[in-house]
């Protein structure tokens, strides 16, 4: 009897909380049901929703292909423009010094450098989304390393801006969905292909109706044969010791840009010094080097090895330089220059055949500095056939494979740089 009375006592609350606990159920299927209710697109809303991801993308590409043009327009304007016009054979030192100084007086105003690839990407997948602030003050830093000649290539900048643009498309497409929450990875795929889609159709609107854009070299299949075969070790080995040459200039670049730490316009300045004073005897260290590469490949054989190798070297420097002392922009684009120029003065010198040279020793070069085989051969084939593919998987391999002096380290403070600032901590931009 006195088990039943614990029972019955005990029992009261458990029934309470039952009933409790179906109340809360009751209560919670309601919210389930508007979440999922809000989550859903009617084939109206959908179709839509896809027409403005379209416009969006497409008037997204329109305008970063334009900019990317305008900074190639700038740079014809001064370097053919006023160069050609004051014909004074120092112009490379004026333009490049004044250009160091006009970079550093408006990034220490307004902090607006395109940051590396890497840390966009780490910014990107830490926070779900990029953006490189005030867009005008953002695409003059964009536009000023490149028109007054840096060795640096645009494909960082042009990824921050891209990233920037697909954030703020993926913002406009929620709040024009007018949904509860993020989409629906279902939803999410069709709507950002479409945004994609558009922003290709973007670019080639643009190509078609005023040209423009990323002047990409081409160059012929190396042929394939024992003798081929043979060079492919040496042009490698010349490929490795340009990468180990860049990485250690950039461990130097590094620590002088500490030294000058305090000095946000000196650093570039002196840099577009040096720049401009070694572009007197070797011009082509100067420009990203995508249209350059085409030219030297048609101009080539009546320059000295010397020449072509000491360009491809000094180069190399540069861009390290570029980089590290306030001339942002991309390495990809300047160091294939630097392969080819390279390549060009080994063929020139050695009599092999100069697309193997260009093919190989580029390849190795940006398998050196990325560490990603299959990274480098996607870049190389931008600018080399699929044809060349037997000579350039190799040196992609033994590249990314062979040690190169301080490339762990950098990537290591690449690393916890792009996490570092990606968390919201430190300096931006």
């Amino acid at each position: 009897m006195r088990r039943e009375e614990g029972g019955t006592e005990h029992g009261e609350p458990a029934a309470q909380a039952s009933e409790g606990e179906a109340a809360a159920g009751a209560h919670r299927e309601p919210d389930r049901r508007r979440g999922a209710k809000g989550s859903r697109l009617g084939a109206a809303r959908a179709c839509a929703l896809g027409a403005l991801a379209l416009s969006l993308g497409a008037g997204a590409g329109f305008s970063i292909w334009a900019l990317l043009s305008a900074a190639y327009l700038l740079c014809d304007l001064v370097w053919d423009g006023v160069g050609g016009a004051l014909g004074l054979p120092a112009f490379p030192l004026l333009a490049c010094t004044l250009g160091g100084a006009l970079i550093g007086l408006w990034n220490a105003r307004f902090d607006s450098a395109p940051k590396p690839l890497d840390e966009v990407m780490a910014e990107v997948r830490a926070k779900g989304g990029y953006s490189v602030g005030r867009v005008v003050p953002a695409s003059v830093s964009f536009l000023l390393p490149i028109a007054f000649g840096g060795s640096v290539g645009p494909e960082a900048g042009l990824t921050g801006l891209v990233a920037s643009a697909c954030t703020q498309v993926g913002a406009a497409l929620r709040r024009a969905g007018g949904l509860d929450g993020p989409f629906t990875r279902a939803q999410k795929v069709p709507l950002y292909a479409l945004g994609v889609l558009g922003g290709a159709a973007g670019a080639a609107a643009f190509s078609a109706l005023f040209g423009g854009g990323l002047p990409l070299p081409r160059f012929d299949a190396a042929p394939l044969t024992w003798e081929a075969v043979a060079w492919t070790v040496p042009l490698v080995a010349a490929g490795w010791a340009l990468a180990a040459l860049y990485a250690l200039a950039t461990l130097l670049a590094r620590r002088l840009s500490h030294t000058l730490e305090g000095h946000p316009v000196l650093k570039p300045t002196l840099c577009g010094l040096a720049l401009g004073a070694t572009a007197l005897a070797l011009p082509y260290v100067l420009f990203p080097g995508t249209a350059q590469a085409a030219d030297l490949a048609g101009q080539w054989t009546g320059m000295p090895a010397a020449v072509l190798v000491a360009t491809g070297v000094a180069k190399t420097a540069f861009v390290a330089l570029c980089l590290n002392l306030g001339w942002s922009g991309g390495p990809f684009f300047p160091l294939i220059f630097c392969g080819v120029s390279t390549g060009l003065g080994i063929a020139a010198a050695t009599g092999a055949d100069a697309m193997l040279c260009t093919a190989v020793v580029s390849t190795a070069l940006i398998a050196g500095f990325t560490r990603k085989p299959a990274m480098a051969l996607l870049v190389m084939l931008l600018c080399f056939p699929v044809r060349s593919l037997p000579f350039m998987a190799p040196a992609a391999l033994a590249g990314a494979l062979l040690p190169v002096p301080g490339t762990g380290r950098r990537a290591a403070e690449r690393n916890g740089r792009g996490r570092f600032r990606a968390s919201g901590a430190g300096p931006k931009g």
